[in-house]
């Protein structure tokens, strides 16, 4: 039975153990990641107790995004080395792969050195599809390469079209013709691109990033979202926002995507259906989301029309 089959099922202990050691060899993580010595009951009530740390749902299954959150807290603990060259000229996005300028410094295309390229986990277009949609994640990891990693190791359900790393650099990981899973919604991901923003969210890891210098994340209190008040958490950094702001320029210029974005902190029925214009968040799709509460699209939107 493929381990992904369970999810639609009820458990019995054997079943989650036998999920465990599928996922195992599907994602490459094992069981000394949360100190354990085999895959049994103690790690399932270990991975339990890394779920409720984590605001998961505690069901003793290590799921992609229980994985994605284990390689941020394993990551925390270790030396980070992020250099990458930027090469000098007029940066550029691909559509079709076509060039089309975009206004930032720092950009990474797959081909250039340190770029980072999808292999698979996405539909591959060769006609020109129209796409009237761009969806923002943040992706809980510690750096976009991180990111990209667990996009991969994840990739028979997960992938996206750009990465905002901490120091606002800008990664494509995906020409924008070809259709990336990232929205949970076929319809969406059809007529839509996707940027997963870094950060790791949860303050505990505050401490990384001002150990590695990129300074202390702004911090947000009184967020809500879906009509829930939010615990408090890390905001994205005042560069990744300007970064954010020049690719939905360079996005709305290349593919036309009109430059309006919805009301509201929850799911918009006419954006979750695949009908909507413009630029949105991943819980602006499904209720299950929450990413990116407090980023204020409508007011990015604004600046970007009246060219500030």
């Amino acid at each position: 039975m493929d381990w992904q089959i369970l999810l639609f099922r009820g458990y019995t202990m054997q079943d989650k153990i036998f999920y465990n050691e599928s996922s195992s060899q599907s994602l490459g993580w094992e069981p000394s990641w949360l100190g354990a010595k085999g895959f049994d009951d103690a790690l399932i009530r270990k991975i339990r107790a890394f779920q409720r740390e984590n605001g998961l749902k505690p069901d003793g299954l290590l799921g992609p995004g229980t994985y994605r959150r284990l390689v941020a807290h394993r990551e925390a603990q270790e030396e980070y080395d992020n250099q990458v060259e930027i090469q000098p000229g007029e940066k550029a996005i691909l559509y079709k792969g076509k060039k089309f300028p975009i206004k930032w410094d720092k950009v990474v295309l797959p081909s250039d050195p340190g770029g980072m390229e999808h292999d698979n986990g996405y539909q591959h277009m060769k006609r020109k599809r129209q796409v009237s949609m761009f969806v923002a994640h943040w992706d809980v990891c510690l750096n976009s390469k991180s990111c990209f990693r667990v996009l991969n190791k994840t990739s028979r359900s997960a992938s996206i079209h750009f990465a905002i790393d901490n120091d606002g650099t800008i990664y494509q990981f995906l020409d924008m013709n070809h259709i990336a899973w990232h929205a949970s919604k076929r319809m969406v991901n059809k007529k839509s691109v996707g940027v997963e923003i870094s950060n790791a969210y949860y303050p505990k890891y505050q401490n990384w990033y001002k150990k590695n210098g990129f300074g202390e994340r702004p911090m947000i209190t009184d967020a809500t979202v879906h009509g829930k008040k939010m615990e408090p958490f890390m905001d994205f950094y005042p560069v990744q926002k300007e970064a954010l702001k020049a690719l939905m320029e360079a996005v709305h210029n290349a593919l036309g995507i009109p430059l309006q974005a919805p009301e509201g902190d929850t799911v918009v029925r006419e954006v979750a259906s695949g009908k909507y214009k413009g630029f949105v968040q991943h819980f602006n799709v499904v209720k299950n989301k929450i990413d990116c509460a407090n980023l204020d699209l409508k007011k990015i939107v604004e600046d970007i029309k009246n060219g500030k």
